[in-house]
């Protein structure tokens, strides 16, 4: 479509001569004789009768006028539609993330972010999965700041965190305390498995010549962490999970960490965009809310 002929032509007309078109439209006059041309030798038909006084409709260019003016207005209010999406404060986000990213970096701001922008939808999916999110429709996602693509904007929501193995005091009192993390191969261990990949999660440690894995044992497996937590307090075993998901457990007393000397700490989570929704105005309202500040909020 000769959209540049078709502004030019409606400009003409609006401003009665190519001068005064052009000074609005913000050229040069041989800009808009060149377009004007262009079109009539597109469409095959004059659209003005051009004097040196005046320029005025021909027939054909009465019936553009008047069909394609309904058209261009249409046009034009969806322009601003689309212009107006990426300024507004109501609107839908969908975003992928874990659990333990909702848990960790979402959920306790939650409350306050909805109280501020009661307008913006947000649909969270969670899954651990490393996603095409562009292909799957989400706005953004959250993951590990180590697994993020290169073509994309990330923003950090948590700091590092680091992991720990934990069981309930009653639980070592009985079964002993691993001292090393091969210790562990003795004890019956809570596995979690991720719900989408539906592998089991590793247990890593720092070794004395660098990373070790501990293919630990257990008849226990769920994938969801409330019940990793419920079944380490109530003595079942010992399980692995992120320090922050348990300190209120460890706090209390009901919970206690061991092997922390071979802990790793993980980079923690950001959310991720592409370039091309950096201007949806909801979206940035998100993350300038939910984004880690050194000190807390």
């Amino acid at each position: 479509m000769p959209f540049a002929g078709l502004e030019v032509f409606f400009a003409v007309h609006k401003h009665g001569s190519l001068r005064a078109a052009a000074s609005a439209l913000g050229v040069q006059p041989p800009a808009i004789s060149y377009q004007l041309k262009a079109l009539e030798d597109r469409i095959g038909i004059a659209l003005f009768i051009r004097t040196t006084r005046s320029v005025k409709l021909t027939e054909a260019g009465r019936i553009l006028l008047a069909k394609a003016e309904p058209a261009l207005a249409d046009l034009s209010e969806a322009l601003e539609a689309a212009r107006s999406s990426g300024r507004s404060r109501k609107g839908t986000i969908r975003i992928t993330l874990p659990l333990d990213a909702y848990e960790m970096a979402i959920a306790s701001k939650l409350a306050a972010f909805q109280a501020l922008y009661p307008d913006i939808v947000l649909e969270m999916s969670f899954n651990e999965a490393t996603e095409d999110i562009v292909a799957e429709g989400f706005h953004a996602g959250v993951r590990q700041g180590d697994i993020i693509a290169d073509d994309m904007i990330a923003v950090r929501l948590s700091p590092p965190a680091k992991e720990a193995v934990f069981g309930s005091p009653a639980y070592f009192d009985r079964m002993g305390r691993p001292e090393r993390p091969e210790d562990l191969i003795r004890h019956s261990c809570i596995h979690y498995r991720y719900i989408s990949s539906r592998r089991l999660a590793e247990w890593q440690f720092h070794g004395d010549d660098g990373p070790i894995t501990v293919d630990v044992k257990g008849t226990l497996i769920f994938n969801n962490t409330a019940a990793v937590i419920s079944a380490a307090r109530d003595g079942l075993g010992i399980s692995w999970l992120y320090r922050q998901s348990v300190a209120e457990d460890v706090r209390a007393g009901q919970l206690e960490v061991v092997l922390e000397p071979y802990s790793i700490e993980r980079p923690g989570y950001f959310l991720f965009y592409p370039k091309a929704n950096a201007r949806i105005q909801v979206l940035r309202l998100f993350i300038d809310f939910m984004r880690d500040r050194p000190g807390g909020r």
